[in-house]
């Protein structure tokens, strides 16, 4: 049991610290929704994720760099600030699509 804790534990460190936050808000907000509800919040999460720099960065590192070290923005989990993981569940708008 401690090896794999202790494996999960590496495996997060080389994550988003984002990409972390928002989903563990992700898990917090999705257990009370319906099913249309929880479309709509993936759909605006993922709209933040292909506005927002660690997804490429994070292509970049393991797809075309083949494993090389991804630099975060932000870099630590600690600044990564409640109004950024809200800014991911934020309506979109006139570019948000009727479920």
């Amino acid at each position: 049991k401690r090896d794999w804790a202790w494996k999960q534990a590496q495996s997060r460190r080389s994550k988003s610290p984002t990409s972390l936050k928002v989903t563990l808000e992700q898990l917090t907000r999705g257990a009370s929704l319906d099913c249309d509800e929880a479309m709509r919040m993936e759909m605006r999460m993922a709209a933040g994720v292909m506005e927002g720099h660690d997804f490429y960065e994070g292509v970049r590192a393991t797809i075309f760099e083949k494993g090389a070290t991804a630099n975060w923005k932000p870099a630590r989990v600690e600044d990564v600030t409640p109004e950024m993981v809200a800014a991911y569940f934020e309506p979109l708008g006139a570019r948000e699509l009727e479920l």
